[in-house]
């Protein structure tokens, strides 16, 4: 039988189906027609996750995969997994599992564990909160503050969040006393609800070590389907097995249909075959003829593949679907972009589609061609759907009573925690700060937007200020005095470049879009971004000057790839400067590489070369027989020329000395300049600088690679050892970096002692050049299995088959530096793995305990941007405003500096006038307006809750955080509610320009300014209508008299400023 449809897994008839031919993703195609419960057996962790993926694609049921217990560093995480598995086997009929052919004996909690420990919650039902509370415990949930990863849950008053392991997202439960309100999925990471559900189940949570009487047999059920990789194999993952397993795995592939995947045909009645051949040929032809890819595909699809009534090209992204289908066009093949493929459900289907698929194939009446077929494989990444950078409140997180806190109006001081005050009998909450000599200033929590957490160098200490004193006052003149200067630097740059003619390319040809399609990776909407303002710089008249930023292995170096490359299209020449050796190294062998298929001449000056060849570079670089030059400083040096230089590309600016940067003012003049940074720049400082240097910030991470592993653990010989054989025996190489030379061969010795069959080579920046290429070139060519060095690895060094890394006391090192070194792995496919090693986490002191936790926690892709709240290191100012700034920012703090900054550019661009100052209006009205603790009971949510609240600055936003507060905490208090109404009513008199509203006794006195835009013929009218109880006072205040209550007065006051004062 040859028709995948008629040959569909779930064929009523038991037996077996042979798949001959390496058929790509035929078998996932296959398994995903069907309806019946499959158990489909893998033999490896990477082809598991494509397998997964490839199902879930093509058809609709539900894919899960029961992690290998070769990883045992993270067994808790992956206990979470495996729980979530069997709960779906058990409860799903049509539940597709993905199951390690090596743990076919490894025993497991028995069904009845599984099956009968299950909760279900519907909406109506009346249960007592509290009895899920201890269902909750007793299944092995976390109780954390909140619910971010599976396994947790959270109370907080009439609301329950958890997370069941067999979820792609937590659950949010809403109770009306003792009934469930409501049921409903939220995102984590926003904490904001999505989607009703009418029901949903809580389930158990295996454990380690708990003990296991059953085998995953015992949890297998008919009608069932098995795809496996051949008899031969599960024999052999049975060698160990008792009798009994043995027998009983005998039983359940006799009694279920079996797809088998070994190419073998076996003996028996009742069995079929069916034939699928994989396109490795035809990346084979294409490897050969490169230039003639399309060529070749257009005379295959026109001729010998004409008749196929289904042809489908897989492209990776809505991007190169469209650029694919341009490509097509221009060879004479006009084919549709599809949503979906309708294979079947058409009599005829050609099309491009957007989709994951990786594997080709061809079968009977279906050819399925992707992008990996026709370009080779591309390098991708897995992105969590969940918020974005801009949902991360930077602001006091995880401040913590006895940090710094910096108030714009009184300084640096010490946060001593929400403190409520009842004053005349009406309750509410303050930020208290403690001063010098013991002096306290009680913050109102309206006010908290004048309060900023201080962030500063990691090493810089600042003094605590005197409440009252002029000391402050004098910090902030002389800092807003410099900072108009660096500000009036920066717009003297923007406005030379503005007035200075430059070379204008033209617009991209054929050949410059072929170049594009042959990328490896998958181009994310940030990078697409970033490629279009580049492009669209180089065609303008105006020299370029545009910084790119974007998080570790966010792909940078192919947007400077595509510049550079249009730049030697045009005759000109392109020079790379880079900080490091190593770096220039890098980009060296990824230039050549990626541009290796045209006549470009690339030329490294480096210490990696000898002086004879460096002398040889420049001189052809200065006869222009030089297209594209990467180097150190050196190529700042005086001997090198260039004859017609076009782009200059600089990688990290942020590190090079003050006399380079000189010397790349001048040449900024006259050339086009490409800055990358690997540093993420924070929102805040962005907004700052807007307009005045062009940058793209490339944001959206990578799709498909998987997040690093992290943990923090103690120095432990069995640790290091496990993690090293681990990967190892995966056929992987590991960095081990540990940053004291003097004693790096002590370290060398332990590690050839602890795991002997490990090639093990040292590197560090003091060796010579020559030795050091020699032994990086050796590690890439997999002469060794470990690199032990400094963190010279930190940049640049890109080895796709390391994918683990130890950090030898990671206690010592900043934020940055750890984050940069972890972004050495995980750049395949593979699962990547970073151990923090420390010699007692007990002795840690707190920052470095909050450095290590952070990074443990962000494991992300993407998750720079994330960090770069808490680290000013990775911050990136350096790379727009100098690190000469830095001293001003540890005077005042960095979300301060921003604000000046940004205030100093805007009075520049207007002429050195400023905008109306915001006023600071000072609300007293006798009410009780808190958020109670019963509420919000984590202190550091309640204090964030504030925080965002204080920045309210209009009705709609403020309803949009009352909805949400509903949402997550449930019913609003009536303190709350107070609290809301205050700020709503605060917002209108700020946009009034009313510097005050006080109560006392039976009136209210509103402050007015002279910008207040009354309506003076209104106000006159009701102040003469005795009615309405309002006075106009000499002095420009206005009365309201009322005995109102809180509540109403609120509302009847807001309703006179409308009509005497309409926006």
């Amino acid at each position: 039988m040859s028709d995948p449809q008629n040959a569909k897994a779930d064929d009523a008839r038991n037996g077996c189906l042979y798949i001959t031919g390496r058929a790509g993703s035929f078998v996932s195609f296959l398994v995903a027609q069907g309806k019946k419960r499959t158990l489909f057996l893998y033999e490896d962790d990477d082809s598991a996750d494509l397998i997964r993926e490839e199902i879930s694609y093509y058809g609709s049921r539900d894919v899960g995969l029961f992690p290998s217990y070769q990883d045992r560093v993270f067994e808790e995480e992956d206990d979470l997994k495996r729980s979530g598995f069997l709960y779906r086997l058990a409860t799903d009929d049509s539940f597709i599992g993905l199951f390690p052919i090596s743990s076919l004996s490894h025993t497991l909690p028995p069904p009845e564990r599984i099956s009968e420990d299950i909760t279900t919650l519907r909406v109506g039902d009346a249960v007592f909160p509290e009895d899920i509370h201890d269902d909750l415990d007793r299944k092995g949930y976390e109780l954390a503050p909140l619910v971010r990863e599976a396994g947790q849950w959270a109370k907080r008053g009439s609301i329950i969040d958890f997370f069941p392991p067999a979820s792609d997202k937590p659950v949010r439960c809403e109770f009306m006393g003792d009934q469930i309100l409501s049921l409903r999925h939220f995102n984590p990471l926003s904490q904001r609800s999505e989607k009703e559900l009418a029901c949903c189940d809580i389930t158990s949570i295996m454990k380690k070590g708990e003990d296991g009487s059953s085998t995953i047999l015992d949890h297998l059920g008919a009608p069932l389907t098995i795809v496996h990789p051949g008899d031969s194999s599960i024999t052999y993952a049975l060698h160990d097995a008792g009798q009994e397993i043995k027998d009983g795995w005998a039983r359940i592939l006799g009694e279920s249909t079996q797809i088998d995947l070994s190419g073998v045909v076996g003996p028996g009645e009742g069995h079929r075959t069916l034939k699928a051949v994989s396109n490795d040929d035809l990346r084979q032809l294409f490897l050969l003829h490169k230039t003639q890819i399309f060529h070749t595909l257009r005379e295959r699809l026109q001729g010998e593949w004409s008749h196929y009534p289904y042809v489908y090209l897989f492209a990776n992204t809505s991007h190169q679907a469209k650029r694919l289908q341009e490509i097509f066009e221009s060879y004479g093949l006009v084919l549709p972009i599809l949503p979906r493929i309708s294979y079947r459900r058409r009599t005829r289907e050609w099309g491009i589609v957007e989709g994951p698929i990786r594997r080709g194939f061809r079968a009977d009446d279906i050819i399925v061609l992707t992008e990996d077929d026709i370009a080779g494989p591309k390098k991708r990444v897995v992105r969590k759907q969940w918020g974005s950078r801009d949902e991360f409140l930077a602001s006091f997180k995880d401040l913590a009573e006895g940090e710094l806190v910096v108030h714009v109006d009184h300084g640096i001081g010490v946060y001593r925690g929400i403190v409520p005050l009842t004053v005349n009998g009406f309750t509410k909450d303050f930020l208290l700060i403690e001063y010098l000599g013991g002096d306290k200033l009680y913050v109102p929590v309206d006010d908290l937007h004048l309060v900023q957490k201080f962030i500063g160098s990691e090493k810089f200490k600042p003094k605590v200020d005197r409440l009252g004193s002029r000391f402050w006052l004098n910090t902030k003149k002389r800092v807003r005095k410099q900072i108009e200067d660096i500000a009036g630097e920066l717009l003297e740059i923007y406005a030379a470049r503005q007035l200075t003619e430059g070379h204008s390319y033209p617009p991209e040809d054929e050949l410059f879009r072929e170049m594009e399609s042959r990328f490896e990776y998958e181009e994310t909407e940030g990078q697409i971004s970033a490629i279009n303002d580049v492009l669209a710089d180089l065609r303008s008249t105006k020299p370029m000057d545009r910084l790119v930023c974007g998080d570790v292995g966010f792909g940078k170096t192919e947007v400077a790839l595509r510049a550079a490359f249009k730049a030697v299209l045009d005759g000109k020449q392109v020079a790379v400067l880079v900080p490091t050796t190593i770096l220039a190294q890098q980009h060296f062998k990824t230039f050549s590489d990626r541009l290796s298929e045209y006549p470009i001449v690339i030329g490294m000056l480096s210490r990696f070369r000898t002086k004879e060849e460096q002398a040889r570079t420049a001189r052809l670089l200065d006869k222009g027989q030089v297209d594209i030059i990467i180097g150190t400083h050196r190529l700042l040096q005086k001997d090198v020329s260039f004859r017609d230089l076009g782009l200059l590309i600089i990688d990290e600016e942020h590190r090079f000395g003050v006399k380079h940067k000189e010397k790349l003012k001048a040449v900024r003049k006259t050339v086009d300049v490409l800055t990358l940074s690997a540093t993420p720049i924070p929102r805040t400082l962005y907004m700052a600088t807007s307009g005045i240097r062009d940058l793209s910030v490339i944001d959206t991470p990578p799709l498909d690679r998987h997040a690093v592993r992290t943990t923090v653990v103690k120095f432990n010989d069995g640790v290091v050892a496990r993690g090293i054989r681990n990967e190892l025996e995966r056929s992987g190489q590991v960095f081990f970096v540990h940053n004291f030379i003097h004693n790096i061969g002590v370290v060398h010795d332990h590690l050839a002692r602890i795991v002997p069959e490990a090639r093990i080579a040292v590197a560090h920046g003091q060796m010579s050049g020559s030795r050091l290429e020699r032994i990086m070139v050796d590690f890439i060519e997999k002469r060794y299995d470990i690199l032990l060095s400094t963190n010279i690895i930190e940049s640049g060094l890109d080895i796709s088959n390391v994918n683990t890394i130890f950090i030898n006391n990671a206690h010592r090192m900043g934020l940055a530096d750890l984050y940069q070194l972890r972004g050495r792995v995980g750049r395949s496919t593979r699962q990547a793995y970073a151990f923090l090693l420390v010699p007692d986490e007990e002795k840690l002191t707190r920052d470095a305990r909050l450095r290590l936790k952070i990074l443990e926690e962000l494991t992300e892709l993407g998750s720079g941007f994330q960090i770069a709240n808490y680290d000013l290191e990775i911050r990136g100012a350096g790379n727009l405003v100098g690190k000469e700034q830095s001293g001003n920012v540890n005077l005042i703090g960095f979300e301060l500096y921003c604000e000046m900054l940004e205030e100093a550019m805007m009075r520049l661009k207007n002429g050195g006038d400023l905008p109306e100052e915001e006023i600071n209006t000072e609300i007293n009205i006798p009410v009780n307006a808190y958020i109670p603790d019963t509420y919000i009971q984590d202190a550091t949510q309640k204090l964030l809750t504030y925080k965002r609240l204080s920045r309210v600055r209009d009705e709609e936003e403020l309803r949009e955080m009352e909805s949400e507060l509903k949402d997550r905490y449930g019913t609003l208090p009536s303190p709350l509610v107070n609290l809301l109404e205050v700020i709503s009513l605060k917002s209108l008199l700020v946009r009034l320009r009313i510097r005050k509203a006080e109560k006392s006794e039976r009136q209210v006195v509103l402050h007015v300014t002279e910008r207040t835009p009354l309506d003076m013929k209104k106000l006159l009218a009701l102040a003469t209508d005795s009615g309405k109880g309002i006075k106009l006072l000499p002095d420009g205040r206005i009365v309201i008299l009322s005995s109102l209550h809180e509540g109403e007065l609120m509302n009847f006051i807001r309703n006179i400023l409308m009509e005497i004062a309409p926006l």
